[in-house]
């Protein structure tokens, strides 16, 4: 069907520090404007949206009034959130609106590194948030990160087993890069993990550019492989 993509902010209001997007700023767009720009996708004979923003629901008034605004359009729509943000109140007015998809980023079942890269959400959080969105009858889709720094082949398989049995519906599996800007490709560079003239930075079809980790590259090819093919 036709569908569209759209921001209703722009950048991020969290730090993690393997993201680039954390690096830009964060900034709301009017809520007027992004009804304007619904209407005339609306009259274009879009039904589907995408919701590209980093958190959606991140300022909770806000979002309370976009999602009763949307309910008149008859539009189906997915987006982009934290699992410490949903709650009970906002999954509603969500469902109401029209949402039938929630994505986050999982990352990994490591609880120390999702501390020490500033993800700022706990594997508790992610359970209690993916089991709040199958009551409410909405899809999941997790995001995992695969080799970051300090990770484990032991854990790496224990995130992949928590994909396949944690009820999301959707997965996707991203090979660690040190992505231009962030705090981990200078922390990576300055320990001797990561090349300064890298620039394979696709953390979906790339391969792994690490030097001197627990795991080598290949490993970790194999583990993204491995997800995608255990969980599918």
């Amino acid at each position: 069907r036709h569908f569209a993509s759209m921001l209703t902010d722009f950048g991020c209001a969290y730090k993690c520090t393997y993201c680039p997007i954390s690096t830009i700023g964060f900034k709301l767009r009017g809520i007027d404007e992004v009804i304007e720009e619904i209407e005339y996708l609306r009259s274009r004979g879009v039904r589907e949206i995408y919701f590209r923003d980093q958190t959606f629901g991140v300022n909770k008034k806000r979002t309370f009034e976009l999602c009763e605004r949307l309910e008149p359009f008859d539009i189906g729509w997915t987006c982009f959130t934290r699992v410490d943000v949903l709650s009970v109140d906002l999954l509603e007015a969500m469902k109401g609106a029209g949402c039938h998809t929630v994505m986050f980023g999982i990352e990994t079942v490591n609880d120390e590194l999702l501390l020490e890269y500033k993800k700022g959400t706990t594997v508790n959080q992610v359970r209690e948030a993916i089991a709040l969105c199958k009551e409410h009858g909405l899809d999941v889709v997790g995001f995992f990160i695969i080799g970051l720094p300090g990770d484990t082949m032991s854990a790496m398989l224990s995130t992949i087993d928590f994909a396949k049995t944690s009820g999301i519906d959707f997965a996707s599996f991203n090979k660690a890069m040190p992505r231009l800007g962030t705090t981990l490709r200078s922390e990576a560079i300055e320990a001797g993990y990561a090349d300064a003239g890298s620039l394979d930075l696709d953390s979906s079809t790339s391969d792994p550019q690490w030097k001197d980790q627990n795991l080598s590259n290949e490993e970790i090819s194999m583990l993204h492989r491995k997800a995608y093919r255990s969980f599918y």
